[in-house]
């Protein structure tokens, strides 16, 4: 049972970044009118499974991280974070600015102010490095506050889902939207993992049921209940997101895909913007004309960009860069842990 728990986790963020990366695809496409709407559609409905998930399994994988001291947290998590959010800030920056209009977001790489702006308020994928680093913080600073906290997030989340906390910027909302998430994951880890690993099906069946019936009918809700509404849509969809790949975890070959793109999102997350922009690009200018492009180019995009960001890191540690993926060796401070 507990290599089936560690197993789903990895199986669960590997279905999200696969996600993810359709939903990019997707994007791109669409700005070069090559992507079929039903595409848009199929993210869509996904969208209340897509980060949700994500979010809830990296804050169950963090619940260890978070009861760290902070010296602990700061150099093993934050730090990590920092380096990688600046760095492929300023790799996205150059490039969008020297090599390629960015299509989706044609103002990235055009200011030297969006390499400080971007701290605040980012305007890129990136965001998610961004998001997960204020919610290391969030967890460790709240965990003795955690169930009045927890509250008060869900509150802020069925807010921002109903359009009453609106922040421009797209990155501070889904900051918003998805704090419940990896809070619940962070705190109460051990109770979900064992809830879900001991039933599975009936739990999915419940969250397939609510995930349907709220898809079909939150247009009818009042105004009122428009973001509880959506908040709990997304619950369901943790629950059926999770309960599926524990279902995928007993399938051997299902098991081991989803379980390698789980323990490899990093390099995916990173690079593959930047990859799928220049594929579809490319698509549209010597693919156009090709039959049922709109069709198959998503799926093209996705089974290309994934294995090829995870070749760009192998490349990059074999020519010595793994620095791109993780910050360089310090000299570490002398933390609590390694004192006893």
């Amino acid at each position: 049972m507990a290599r089936e728990r560690i197993d789903w986790l990895d199986i669960a963020r590997g279905g999200s970044i696969l996600l993810v990366v359709c939903l990019h695809a997707t994007m791109y496409l669409s700005e070069a009118g090559l992507a079929s709407y039903g595409f848009t559609r199929l993210n869509t409905l996904f969208e209340p499974v897509r980060m949700p998930v994500f979010f809830t399994v990296s804050g169950i994988l963090a619940a260890r991280a978070i009861r760290d001291d902070w010296a602990g947290l700061l150099w093993r998590r934050i730090r990590v974070f920092v380096w990688l959010f600046g760095l492929w800030t300023l790799i996205r920056w150059l490039y969008y600015g020297q090599l390629q209009t960015n299509a989706v977001t044609p103002s990235e790489g055009t200011s030297y102010h969006e390499l400080l702006t971007g701290w605040v308020a980012p305007d890129s994928g990136l965001w998610f490095i961004w998001a997960l680093a204020l919610y290391f913080l969030a967890a460790k600073a709240l965990l003795p506050v955690q169930r009045p906290a927890l509250g008060l997030v869900l509150a802020l989340s069925a807010l921002t889902f109903g359009g009453l906390v609106q922040p421009e910027n797209f990155a501070q909302r889904n900051l918003l939207l998805y704090a419940p998430f990896f809070l619940a994951g962070a705190w109460h880890g051990p109770r979900i993992v064992e809830g879900l690993g001991r039933w599975p099906l009936r739990l999915g069946l419940v969250g397939a049921a609510g995930f349907v019936a709220l898809q079909i009918g939150s247009q009818a809700l009042p105004a009122a209940l428009l973001g509880p509404g959506r908040l709990l849509l997304c619950l369901f969809g943790v629950l059926l997101g999770c309960a599926a790949a524990i279902l995928l975890a007993r399938v051997g070959p299902l098991r081991r895909a989803f379980g390698y793109l789980g323990r490899n999102t990093l390099p995916i997350y990173v690079a593959h913007v930047l990859i799928v922009s220049l594929m579809a690009a490319a698509a549209s200018r010597f693919l156009a004309d090709l039959p049922l492009l709109r069709y198959w180019g998503v799926p093209m995009l996705v089974a290309l960009a994934i294995p090829l960001s995870l070749g760009l890191r192998a490349l990059a540690e074999r020519a010595g860069a793994g620095w791109l993926y993780r910050p360089p060796e310090l000299q570490r401070p002398l933390l609590r842990a390694e004192q006893g």
